[in-house]
């Protein structure tokens, strides 16, 4: 009889830890899940600031009347915006929209892929833009084949404006050289500040990613010790 009491006694304590134990584990994952909620909302709020300075790069820029890559660079400029666009407006639509956290992960995963391959597929463009035209010699040759043949409308309103300009010191072509070779940097500039807005995107997404596995992984954990416990007793 000593013996029954005693083994009950040792099972209740032990049921009670236990109990304890899945109570305080339960608390400290409640708590990781509500981190998780605050954290997703910083990253909406995050990624909402960046396309506002998407915006900024669209409606503030204006080029110069004598840049003959004007429109090379304007088509790739915006289909960079475009692209980041379109990758940020996706975190924060499946952050809105989509609750089961391994759909969510699956899914992020998925838009970070498409951030890697569209930022390797960006630096490889730029890279060959600054290869071919980021020099005085090409510049040069544009201003030869282009500029003084006035062989399209378009060239023909650069030389205008290159004969309205007040120069001194400088001759059209060497006007023409600088401005060019300055437009061109400024362009460089743009394009690393997009790409420095991709990479702060991909950083984002890859610490929500982990974050949400985090909490996945640590949930599975909880479950299995639920069957363990429901076993034993």
């Amino acid at each position: 009889m000593k013996n029954n009491n005693q083994w009950y006694k040792e099972n209740i304590s032990r049921n009670m830890k236990e109990n304890e134990s899945k109570a305080k584990q339960q608390i400290k994952y409640e708590k990781a899940n509500k981190k998780t909620a605050e954290n997703r909302i910083r990253l909406v709020t995050a990624l909402i600031i960046i396309l506002i300075f998407l915006v900024f790069l669209i409606f503030f820029y204006k080029p110069n009347s004598i840049d003959i890559l004007e429109e090379l660079k304007k088509t790739f400029t915006n289909l960079e915006i475009l692209m980041l666009a379109i990758i940020v407006s996706s975190i924060v639509i499946i952050n809105l929209v989509v609750k089961d956290k391994r759909n969510l992960s699956n899914l992020l995963k998925i838009v970070l892929a498409f951030n890697i391959v569209v930022l390797i597929v960006s630096f490889f463009i730029e890279f060959n833009l600054n290869k071919t035209y980021n020099s005085k010699e090409e510049f040069e040759r544009l201003y030869d084949t282009k500029i003084e043949n006035k062989s399209d409308k378009k060239y023909v309103d650069i030389w205008q404006s290159l004969i309205n300009m007040n120069l001194k010191t400088k001759t059209e072509k060497e006007v023409f050289i600088d401005e060019n070779m300055t437009q061109f940097t400024y362009f460089r500039i743009r394009i690393y500040l997009i790409f420095i807005l991709y990479v702060i995107t991909l950083m984002i997404n890859t610490y929500e990613i982990s974050k949400i596995d985090k909490s996945i992984k640590g949930q599975e954990i909880l479950a299995k010790d639920d069957k363990i416990l429901n076993k034993d007793i």
